[in-house]
């Protein structure tokens, strides 16, 4: 189990565990967000860029029930987070994380 913070300092926690205990090469990952805030109406959600990406997402709007379309962006939101969080446990499993660093640090090295 992994906490993680994502937009606003909103907690999260993800956690992988075997799908099926007979079955330990498949693998369930979630990830909860509980009290993530996510709008489609309202504040900066009228400004184009803003607009343009609610409607590709296909959640501009309250939607047909109050709420549908925020609902949907907290899901896609924590999706994403857990995307990210899955690449991550990749990159650091197969050692990409650190050669990667090392690889493209911009400072140069400082003798000891």
């Amino acid at each position: 189990l992994t906490t993680i913070e994502a937009v606003q300092r909103s907690p999260a926690a993800d956690a992988a565990e075997p799908a099926d205990h007979e079955k330990l090469h498949d693998i369930r990952i979630s990830c909860t967000m509980p009290s993530i805030e996510c709008g489609t109406v309202g504040g900066g959600t009228g400004l184009p860029a803003q607009r343009a990406c609610l409607e590709m997402l296909g959640v501009a709007g309250a939607g047909d029930v109050v709420g549908d379309h925020a609902q949907r962006l907290a899901r896609i939101v924590c999706a994403t987070v857990l995307c990210g969080e899955l690449s991550l446990m990749a990159a650091l499993s197969s050692n990409h994380l650190i050669s990667a660093h090392v690889a493209l640090n911009r400072k140069p090295a400082t003798p000891p």
